[in-house]
């Protein structure tokens, strides 16, 4: 009877102990999914709003859902409960590499980064022009203190955040620095007129497939019912998926075939301009190795009335055929620009 007495008043207080674990663990597991689950419920209504806060919100979203996928809870409700801040208003900062404890050895590096990415956000009206590279550069930096700021991350294949944060950067203060060099007032200020065509690609191919073929038919008919002074860009993107210098190379080759393409096919060949961006500004941001056609594209930009692209990075000719269709999209819904 003692024996069996023990037994059971030890059942009792591992059950008592299993019990008391599960009250401290749930509750953290809840919030973590209500922080992610109110701010997803909110998706729709970003994506449709546009503007650097709408965009910087659904990059949090993006990010607290994939720590969600690696088991970093506490860190996806942080993040989650960022970008619920953002919508709410508030002025987020970027993240402080102290606080993450952070590398020593990057430190410095990490300050002095944060710096800039301050400067460039100082820069008048930066939000408005270009509201989906400045989200996307402030969740990088934060993605790298938070994520890749310890040093087993040091390496550029590993420090993927890092590695695109730091290209961003260069593009966007580029764009800035071509801003301030012109001191001379305008006359007449002509806003660029583009227009975008994409044309889909498979997996580790530059070959294209029936939908290609079809959407090239129509971007061809289109094309030569222009007239007047204007220019075509053609951007080779690749996915994730695959080396980066693979592919830059394959989206160099997905640019080439559309090119030689329109050539035969009546264009003009000193009007066609050719760019490879390879992975580095993809359509929806994705982990390595993911598979995402959506990505795998050559962007045909037409460019009407300038003489040449050179004058245009990628991001704002991006963010101004953004512009458009989402006025063409308000315009069909009876909607005021």
């Amino acid at each position: 009877m003692t024996s069996d007495y023990f037994l059971r008043l030890q059942f009792v207080y591992s059950m008592r102990s299993r019990i008391v674990l599960l009250l401290i663990i749930i509750p953290l597991l809840t919030s973590c999914v209500s922080s992610l689950q109110r701010l997803s419920e909110k998706e729709s209504s970003l994506k449709t709003q546009g503007g650097y806060d709408s965009y910087l919100a659904l990059e949090y979203l993006e990010f607290s859902r994939n720590l969600v996928v690696i088991k970093d809870h506490s860190k996806s409700k942080y993040f989650a409960e960022k970008g619920l801040a953002v919508i709410a208003g508030a002025d987020v900062i970027p993240e402080d590499p102290a606080k993450w404890k952070a590398d020593p050895v990057q430190m410095e590096e990490m300050i002095l980064m944060q710096r800039r990415l301050e400067m460039v956000m100082m820069v008048p009206h930066m939000r408005f022009y270009m509201p989906i590279q400045l989200a996307h550069l402030s969740y990088l930096y934060d993605c790298w203190i938070s994520r890749e700021s310890k040093a087993v991350f040091r390496a550029d294949e590993l420090a993927q955040c890092r590695t695109r944060f730091y290209k961003l950067l260069d593009e966007v203060e580029l764009y800035i620095d071509d801003l301030k060099k012109d001191k001379q007032p305008k006359v007449e200020i002509k806003e660029p007129e583009f227009e975008r065509f994409e044309i889909l690609f498979d997996l580790n191919s530059s070959k294209f497939n029936d939908k290609a073929n079809k959407d090239l038919v129509a971007t061809i008919k289109h094309l030569l019912t222009l007239k007047g002074d204007y220019r075509i860009l053609l951007v080779g993107n690749a996915d994730r998926t695959g080396r980066e210098l693979y592919n830059q190379n394959l989206a160099l080759n997905r640019a080439e075939v559309v090119k030689n393409y329109l050539v035969k096919n009546g264009v003009v060949k000193d009007l066609i301009e050719l760019r490879s961006v390879g992975e580095d500004f993809p359509d929806i941001i994705t982990k390595s190795g993911m598979q995402q056609q959506i990505n795998r594209t050559v962007g045909v930009y037409v460019l009407k009335g300038f003489g040449s692209f050179s004058s245009f990075p990628l991001p704002l000719i991006e963010n101004y055929v953004y512009r458009e269709e989402v006025k063409k999209a308000r315009a069909e819904r009876g909607l005021k620009n």
